[in-house]
This record gives C-alpha cells, structure tokens and sequence, in this order.
C-alpha cells in the first residue's frame, strides 16, 4: 500500500461538532427530564430556543465533509456510504425502540409496540434520536445526483422548499419527514459552499466582534421562539443560516482554546455519542425520577439536564473503543473500514480527504 500525505486538518470542525452533538444531548435530556416530572420552563424555553441553531449548524459541517463521498462512483457510494448509514441507523434506531418499550418505562408518545410499533418508529413515522443517520443516508445520493446542477439553482430551490414547509410538521406523530426536507439546504450549502467557507475561516474577526454576532443570533433566534414566529415562512431558514454562520465562526476562535479541545475531543466521536446518548439518557433519568415527588423537586429541575449531560457524555465517550472492537455496530458488514498506512491525527477533520464516515446527529 503506498502512502498519502495527510491533508490540512482543521480542528473548528471537530470544535463544532463538538458543541452540536453537546446541543443533541442537551435536547434530549430536557425532553426525559420533563417526562419524568422535572421540566422547568427555563429549559424548555431555551431547547426551543436552541432547537433553530443545532441541525442546521450540524447539517452544514456534514455537507462540508461530504463533498469526497458525492463524488465516489454510485456503487461505491451505496455500499460504502448510503446502504452504511442506513443499517447503523436502523441497527441503532431499532436497539432503542426496543430499549424504551421493554426496558426503561418511557416513551414521549403513546405508540404501538411490537413489529408495528418498530415499523412506524424506525421507517414509516420515524420518531427518534438516531434520525440524523437516516438523513445522510437519502442526502448523501441526493447530492451525486444534483452535482451537475448549478449552485445557483439547487440553493435558492432547496431554501424556497424549506421556506414553504418549514412552518408546519407534514406528517402527524413525526417531525423527521419535515426536518428531511427544510434542513436539506444547509447540507446542500455545506456542499456547494465549502470552498468559500474555508476560505472565510481564515478571515474571522476578532473574538469581540465573533462574540456579538453570536448575541445577535442567539437574540433572534430567543426572540423568534418567545413571539411564536416559527410559524412565519422563511423564519426558521434565516434563524438556521445565521446559526451556521456564527456557530463556524465561533469555532474558529474556540479551537485553539482548552473549551475548544474539549468540543473538538467530543466532535471527533460524535457518532458513538450519537447512537447511544439516548438510550443512557433514559436509563439515567430514572434515578432522578423519584424526586420528582419531592421538596427537591424545584432545585433539582433547574439542575437535572444539565447533570444528565454531563453523566451522558461521561458514559458514552468511553463507549468508542468497546464500540469499534464488535464487528457490525458502527459500520454494516459489506463497509468495513479499510487500513490505511498513513492516518490523520485522531480527532480532528480534515479537507478536503476527510473522514469516509461523516460522524454525526
């Protein structure tokens, strides 16, 4: 095998998929939390507020790191890609159905069990964690497909798509359907826009001016949520593209940082993260639900997503070396990853020879 000489690394991708996979964890834990009795409205307020900024920021840096694999010729990407994702989706989609009907009493929808309660959670109304999987596998051959189409078209038609669909949910009892088709542009964006975005990495402004174009997202994404405006067309793709914009720059500025070693520490494993947080999350919350009938009820409210974060992550980050070592339960059988003789550092994302998975959701 000869080898290849790594490509320049780019440690604000990891710090940023650092914090959106923080930003999975954390909407996960304040949905158990309030199932269990332990919401509180500050935390609901602010998941629906942070709800506008992390999938579109997730969806861009994973269009970024897609544009080799849209690329590949079709049977490679199918087998190596699509037909991967799907059976790591539905492997791990299915291992949580499972989980939250006869293991861990919870369910934030009163859905049938048995083989047709999986079918309708898994594929036909798909409501669950492991769902960003689901959309890289229809992307990813959405993306070879449209690649001769100029830029300048699929961008504007994917925006006016997710524009017209993003006020209403298309399908009752599953958000995902809707999601699939409004968060589409911003994967399209992280294609088409690499170039320009990597070029704009180089030119971030000083932390003071990063810093108030973070505020000023962050604001309107606060004000958006508490005036009830989602409902507006074209509402939740502004929020999403300044999301996108101040989430990468802050991450420039973030990365050489400890907090921002931290992230990118986090960023690097995101998909182990991915596919088992919700399943600990539900184990985890079992041992608060008890108080919730308590005097600690209130102090422990404001403090329980925030403890079930970090507990999560705690458990699911050692969770990649055991992970990695059992055949099959984060690659299908037919995409085993091949050896390679020179490797880039673990833990940080490259351009453009990245990772073949792109790690996510």
């Amino acid at each position: 095998m000869t080898s290849t000489t790594p490509s320049p690394r780019l440690p604000w991708v990891d710090t940023a998929r650092g914090a959106a996979i923080v930003l999975v964890v954390t909407h996960h834990a304040v949905l158990f939390t309030t199932a269990e009795g332990l919401g509180h409205p500050a935390w609901t307020a602010l998941n629906e507020t942070l709800r506008l900024l992390r999938m579109p920021l997730f969806f861009f840096l994973s269009g970024l790191l897609a544009v080799r694999a849209v690329h590949r010729p079709w049977p490679d990407l199918l087998r190596r890609r699509t037909t991967n994702d799907l059976w790591v989706y539905l492997l791990w989609a299915s291992a949580a159905f499972a989980a939250f009907t006869l293991v861990v009493p919870y369910a934030r929808d009163d859905v049938p069990g048995g083989p047709r309660g999986w079918l309708d959670q898994t594929l036909l109304l798909p409501d669950n964690g492991a769902w960003y999987l689901l959309a890289l596998a229809l992307y990813l051959p959405l993306g070879r497909l449209t690649r001769t189409v100029p830029t300048v078209v699929l961008l504007p038609a994917a925006a006016a798509l997710a524009a017209a669909l993003g006020p209403g949910q298309l399908v009752r009892y599953s958000f995902v359907w809707s999601d699939l088709l409004t968060l589409f542009v911003f994967f399209a964006a992280g294609l088409r826009l690499r170039e320009g975005a990597l070029r704009l990495s180089t030119r971030v402004p000083g932390p003071a001016a990063v810093t108030a174009l973070a505020a000023v997202v962050g604001a309107l994404a606060l004000a958006v949520t508490a005036l009830s405006l989602t409902q507006v067309p074209g509402v939740r793709l502004l929020v999403g593209a300044g999301a996108v914009v101040a989430g990468c720059a802050v991450a420039v500025r973030l990365a050489p940082t400890r907090l921002g070693h931290g992230l990118a520490h986090v960023g690097s494993r995101t998909l182990p993260v991915y596919v088992t947080h919700e399943i600990v999350l539900g184990v985890l919350v079992l041992a608060l639900a008890p108080a919730a009938g308590t005097g600690l009820r209130g102090p422990l409210s404001l403090l329980a997503p925030a403890v079930l974060v970090a507990a999560a992550l705690a458990v699911c980050l050692p969770l990649r070396g055991p992970l990695t070592r059992v055949p099959w339960l984060l690659h299908a059988p037919w995409a085993a990853p091949r050896q390679r003789e020179v490797r880039p550092t673990v833990g940080v994302a490259t351009v453009p020879e990245t990772r073949d998975r792109v790690q996510g959701v």
